[in-house]
């Protein structure tokens, strides 16, 4: 019955009805949205069985007294933790890779796959055919040729052939029998991978020196026995990692240092550490959007409210208890946000599937980069529970400050405003602050927070677009080639690189092309340098530069401009004097007030520039290039050396056409074919489509922020217009007097502009404040830009006041309309 007198009593008003229901299901369905982001990337467990109990295992050392630094296991260190170790049900070890799949249905086709210990997949999944890896197929001695399919990959290449179990495919060249099919949807911990072969395979498949290395490249999982807790586990860890250290050291140089292992649970290892504060400022942002939603409800229904007042005065004077009249306040709201809830719940849950994030380009900055972020958001009892939760709040926020107000009567006042036929109430000025008006300046104070930190991040992302990358990425394509080290080891990469670059050459519309180890915003090799004839550094202080392995026409392919000396010649080759060419800002970092060119260097690590014996001159300067990203203070200190003298295999091409680049891609396929059939391209784009990659976070943050700022000022103005034309009503026989009495139209609209603003203006101070202090926070999410930028802060506060003021405008215009006669006659 009463809720039957409620819904009558809303349906009276249908446009206001509509109003507070859109507003509260859209800022409900956001903050559902949001918290459901928050919840996938940082506190869902992974789609694992028994997630909670997986952790990665790593070491940790703690060399010339550095900070503790981890590292993950080389084969036969994880050999030793998975003999001796006693708080894990068990351990496995993975790694990534790429295999060439050749054969099937269509031509060469480059694989995302992982190498693995026989008991990776039984950890986390089950076969949906066949059967999984045997422990006995993971002997280095006698590595058995096996693989397992992912289900994509077994439906897209061999359409789904039931009869594939038990045949031969060929991966990188070398025949392997296919003993099962993995379930759909399941990827690995690397959620990429479509392929699974035993890590006694990679020899002969990846890399030569797989099992015998002691480089720590094979990241290990574990799931932890009952009744043993985590830090039993790292306990033992500990005691292990100082063991297998003393049994294989890690660096022979150190074989005293202090070394140790420990455990990080899976749910944790896969969050990227720099994501966490960028969740928590959109969830923020989103929660302040949804207050302004439900101020802006508030305020519509205590405008009902207050219209209302004259009929509430007569009934408590006809003897309706005012707690009955109350309550029936409080239902309108609650009906109002429960029916907002309800279509929120259905938006989120469509939008749980509808409306993904872009993945972020950059490898992931998780643990090791190894492990997958599995925050793909879903819709669950989680995300329900929190959408009911708010709802009751806000429920409360709207429902309840309305039914204050009408509470709060002066039974003579009303029945006097009835009497007179008119509406008992004040206005919104400083004479008389009331609810309503509060309500505006906090409206006011949340829009500014939104709309100063939409206008920093689209500064921001601005400015990224408009940096100076050091190319020029028109008409260049690239592509990536992945040869297997075990058939183009390093040794003969260089010819290999050298027949690849011919075979390009060849192809029509091929300008020029080139090499590299990472392009333009996506990154590169990193090497510690060395200067000859320079005092070196104290242990764990050298300087960390970028190393790329380069064509002789690599300038001129990507546009880089020769600052000073010469770039490579055709007699920079293998066995010719070594030679390097730095970058504007490597010759500034380390040679400041001095000519480089003549100098000599040489490069800690694995390339053949490793000794002062193998040291390179430096016969010229270029410009700067940004090869990271610009917002993690990317390094701009660069030396390039011809591919000729010493590269790696796998390589990055660069390819500059005469027309669109695009169209050379299938001639691109079939020269590559000549040279290898074998050979698979991959990641294949124009370099545009690399640069505007880098930026997709950034412009998904500006595109994101930037609606919610819009939105922000839509609430905000239509809170201030709500509040102003109830006022202007409230005094339609005030300003009829003053009209009649002479005053000109034009006073009248600055005498309600004057009040109409007063709580705007205030409330933007606050916000201006609040401001300043917390979008620090972005701080580290913006480029070239301060978050306490004072243009930007006077920029969005004028922007603000445009908006409240052009709120005013019709209240204002309205005011002038005020009938003198009527107002008189009510006298």
């Amino acid at each position: 019955m009463l809720l039957r007198s409620t819904l009558r009593s809303l349906a009276r008003a249908p446009r206001l009805s509509a109003a507070v229901v859109i507003t509260i299901a859209l800022g409900v369905a956001a903050l559902t949205s949001a918290f459901g982001i928050v919840q996938a990337a940082l506190y869902r467990l992974p789609p694992f069985p028994e997630a909670s109990r997986l952790a990665m295992l790593y070491l940790e050392r703690n060399p010339r007294n550095e900070p503790p630094g981890r590292e993950r296991w080389s084969f036969q260190r994880f050999a030793m933790l998975d003999a001796r170790q006693h708080s894990f049900d068990a351990v496995a070890s993975f790694s990534g890779n790429s295999l060439t799949l050749a054969g099937g249905m269509g031509d060469a086709e480059l694989l995302r796959s992982e190498l693995v210990s026989p008991g990776y997949l039984r950890l986390l999944t089950a076969p949906e055919r066949g059967r999984l890896f045997a422990d006995g197929e993971n002997d280095p001695a006698q590595p058995s040729p096996v693989a397992i399919l992912g289900h994509d990959v077994w439906i897209r290449r061999f359409a789904a052939d039931p009869a594939l179990v038990g045949q031969s495919i060929r991966l990188n060249g070398v025949p392997l029998t296919v003993i099962g099919v993995l379930p759909p949807g399941f990827r690995g911990l690397s959620d990429r991978a479509e392929v699974w072969v035993p890590a006694s395979m990679a020899p002969r498949l990846t890399y030569a020196d797989y099992v015998r290395t002691n480089q720590n490249f094979i990241s290990a999982i574990g799931r932890i026995r009952k009744g043993v807790t985590r830090d039993a586990a790292r306990a033992e860890l500990a005691v292990l990692g100082g063991e297998i250290n003393r049994a294989a050291p890690s660096d022979s140089a150190y074989p005293e240092e202090r070394v140790t292992a420990s455990a990080m649970p899976l749910v944790q290892a896969r969050i990227d550490p720099t994501l966490p504060r960028s969740l928590y400022v959109l969830l923020g942002a989103v929660a302040l959007l949804h207050l302004l939603a439900c101020a802006n409800a508030t305020n519509l229904l205590m405008g009902r409210a207050a219209a209302r007042r004259r009929e509430s005065a007569v009934r408590v004077a006809l003897g309706s208890s005012a707690g009955r009249l109350f309550g029936a306040i409080v239902r309108e709201g609650v009906v109002l946000v429960a029916v907002g809830g309800a279509l929120a719940i259905v938006m989120a849950i469509w939008a749980g599937t509808a409306v993904v994030p872009p993945a972020n380009l950059w490898s992931a900055r998780n643990f090791f980069g190894s492990v997958a972020a599995f925050d793909a958001p879903a819709f669950s009892i989680v995300e329900l529970g929190f959408a009911l939760l708010v709802v009751g709040v806000s429920a409360l926020l709207v429902a309840v400050p309305p039914a204050l107000s009408a509470f709060r009567l002066d039974l003579g006042e009303g029945v006097r405003a009835a009497a007179r036929g008119m509406v008992a109430g004040g206005s919104v000025s400083l004479r008389r602050p009331n609810a309503r008006g509060l309500i505006v300046g906090l409206e006011t104070a949340l829009a500014m927070l939104l709309v100063v930190t939409a206008g920093l991040l689209i500064e921001s992302f601005q400015r990224m677009r408009q940096a100076r990358l050091g190319v020029d990425p028109e008409q260049v394509l690239t592509f990536w080639l992945i040869p297997s080290e075990a058939r183009v080891p390093v040794s003969t990469a260089a010819a290999f690189v050298s027949r690849v670059l011919e075979a390009v050459a060849r192809v029509p519309g091929v300008r020029s092309a080139s090499v590299d180890g990472g392009g333009p915003l996506s990154g590169t090799a990193n090497s510690t340098l060395r200067i000859l004839g320079q005092p070196a550094p104290p242990p764990g202080q050298e300087p960390e530069v970028l190393r790329h392995y380069v064509g002789p026409d690599h300038f001129s392919t990507l546009g880089i401009p020769l600052r000073r000396g010469r770039v490579f010649a055709p007699a920079d080759v293998a066995g010719a004097p070594r030679v390097t060419v730095i970058s504007e800002s490597a010759a500034r970092q380390f040679w400041p007030g001095q000519d480089p060119i003549g100098k000599r260097v040489w490069f800690d690590g694995g390339s053949d520039f490793d000794s002062p014996e193998r040291s390179a001159e430096i016969v010229g300067i270029v410009g700067d290039v940004v090869y990271q990203p610009l917002d993690r203070r990317p390094n701009f200190a660069s030396f390039y050396t011809p591919y000729q003298q010493f590269t790696f295999p796998s390589r990055m091409v660069f390819v500059r056409t005469t027309g669109e680049p695009m169209a050379v891609v299938r001639d691109l396929q079939k020269a590559i074919a000549g040279v290898d059939p074998e050979l698979a391209m991959r990641d294949v784009q124009p370099l545009t489509e690399v640069v505007r990659g880098s930026w997709v976070r950034n412009r998904f943050d500006a595109i994101l922020f930037g609606g919610f700022g819009i939105a922000a000022l839509l609430l905000a103005a239509s809170g201030i217009f709500a509040v102003l034309a109830h006022a202007v009503a409230t005094r339609t026989r005030e300003f009829g007097i003053r009209i009649a009495l002479g005053a000109q139209p034009a006073r009248v609209v600055r005498t309600v502009l004057a009040e109409g603003m007063v709580f705007p203006v205030c409330g933007l101070l606050a916000g201006i404040a609040a401001s300043v202090g917390l979008t620090r926070v972005l701080q580290a999410s913006l480029y070239e830009v301060s978050a306490a930028e004072p243009k930007m802060l006077l920029g969005m506060a004028a922007l603000l006041l445009v908006v409240a003021a052009a709120a005013c405008v019709g209240p204002a215009w309205r005011a002038t309309r005020a009938d003198p006669i009527e107002a008189l006659r009510s006298e």
